[in-house]
Order: structure tokens, then C-alpha cells, then sequence
């Protein structure tokens, strides 16, 4: 029962680029493909971190009801208490983009299954040419789907990092893993059908930066929920010097990047 809300999870964001794709091209009309993949990784980026945290708030309030309502004035203690374990949901997620998320990426079920279905419906000696390029195009990256399934994961680690430093080796394992699959993906297997000049860094990078601003305000929610009132006081710089990161580097960087030819 446990590991069933993981697979749901897992079904749900693994069909929302294909609903973001078509509001992007249907209702927005966006015209390029760079255009069309930073629409979906904005707004699948979005979901994931409204997903993380209703998930630990709904989950932790929903645990410790019974206890909040017969002492309604510890409820910020029993949040405390309770929100350490909701990391097993999401150790259970990790595992499951471990053991089965990157063996997809790197086996390419998506693809391979399509060129069975075509090479069985047809046969080699009556294909054209531009059939048969068809059946065999190479595959293109989609950073819209690529790029938030990544900072997802980051986004978790961020935010659990200190409040249960269990979750840290599994994330590690995610991202060495990701490294050989994504690598080898991109040198053998992907192939760009359009030059965006890296315009999707920047964002890729804000969004980063966004993700540990989230794991550090929740840090600093966690510790007055616990009762450590001077702690906070001295971690409070953290979240503002990252947002002046973030402004400087799209000062500096992202904003002159859009001007070079």
C-alpha cells in the first residue's frame, strides 16, 4: 500500500509533459520547439514543487490530526515531529527513478517499441526511402521532460538534506546513475533538430537556485517548529544571499546572453 501512491505519482508526471506540450502548441501557439519545451519545463517544474510540498504538508498535518486537535496549542511541535517521516515516500520515489526510471531512459522503451510496431506493419523491400527515415529518425532530447525530472529529484534532496540526511545517499546514487545514462544518451543516441544557443541554462539554473531557497526556508521552518528560536535568526542570510545570486547571475549572464549573436 505504501509503494502504490509512488507508481501513481510516477504515472502522473510521466503523462503531464504530453498535456503541457499540447496547451503549448494547441492553445498557446508557440511557434519553435526551444519555445515550446521551456513552456513545458516551466510549468512541469512548478507542479513538482507544489507536488513536494503539499505532499510533506497535507501528509504531516493529515499524520498528526488526532493529536492537533486534543492539544491544538502543540501543533507546531507535532509538525515538527512528524514531518521527518514522510521521507520515506520520497526515499521510496528515488529508488523507483533508480531502479526503473534510468533502465527506461537507457533502453529506450518509448522508441524501441515504436520501431517494432513499424518494421512489423511493414516490410523493408516495399518502404521508400523517406519511409524508412522515418522508421529509423533519430531520437531528439526533450529538455522540457529531461530538465524537471532532474530538478525534481534536487528539490527533494534540498529539502530533506538536514531535516533526515538519510535521503542524501540515495540521491547520489540518482545522479551518478543519471550521469552514465544522460551521457551516453547524448553522445550515441540524441541527435538537436534546432539550435537554441543554451537559452534553456539560465533557466535550468534559476530553477536550481529556486529549489535551495525552498530547502532552506524549510530548513528555518523546521527548527521554529522544533523550538529553536536563535538557530533560525543566524540561518535567515542564507535564502536572501541565494535570491541575489539568482538576480545576479540573470543580471550578468542571462540577460547579456540574449543579446549575443
Amino acid at each position: 500500500n505504501g509503494y502504490l501512491p509512488v507508481v501513481a505519482l510516477l504515472i502522473l508526471i510521466s503523462i503531464l509533459p504530453v498535456l503541457f506540450q499540447l496547451i503549448a502548441i494547441k492553445y498557446e501557439r508557440r511557434a519553435t520547439f526551444s519555445d515550446v519545451q521551456n513552456s513545458i519545463m516551466g510549468r512541469y517544474f512548478y507542479y513538482q514543487v507544489v507536488n513536494i510540498y503539499v505532499s510533506v504538508t497535507a501528509g504531516t498535518i493529515w499524520n498528526s490530526l488526532a493529536e492537533i486537535l486534543d492539544h491544538p496549542s502543540s501543533v507546531l511541535e507535532l509538525l515538527g515531529e512528524s514531518m521527518p517521516t514522510m521521507v520515506g515516500y520520497f526515499v521510496s520515489l528515488l529508488m523507483t527513478k533508480i531502479l526503473a526510471g534510468l533502465p527506461i531512459v537507457f533502453l529506450r522503451f518509448g522508441a524501441l517499441s515504436r520501431f517494432l510496431f513499424l518494421r512489423t506493419l511493414s516490410s523493408k523491400e516495399k518502404l521508400t526511402q523517406r519511409e524508412m527515415d522515418e522508421i529509423y529518425r533519430p531520437e531528439n532530447v526533450q529538455y522540457g521532460w529531461e530538465f524537471p525530472s532532474q530538478l525534481l529529484v534536487i528539490m527533494i534532496v534540498f529539502t530533506y538534506a538536514v531535516i533526515c540526511p538519510v535521503i542524501v545517499p540515495f540521491g547520489m546514487l540518482y545522479f551518478c546513475g543519471s550521469l552514465l545514462v544522460y551521457k551516453k544518451q547524448v553522445l550515441y543516441v540524441y541527435q538537436s533538430v534546432y539550435e537554441s544557443g543554451g537559452a534553456m541554462f539560465p533557466t535550468a539554473l534559476q530553477r536550481t537556485l529556486f529549489g535551495l531557497v525552498c530547502g532552506q526556508c524549510t530548513l528555518i521552518g523546521y527548527m521554529l517548529t522544533r523550538g529553536c528560536y536563535y538557530q533560525p535568526v543566524f540561518l535567515l542570510p542564507l535564502p536572501m544571499l541565494t535570491v541575489w545570486g539568482m538576480q545576479y547571475f540573470d543580471k550578468h549572464y542571462a540577460e547579456p546572453s540574449t543579446t549575443l549573436s
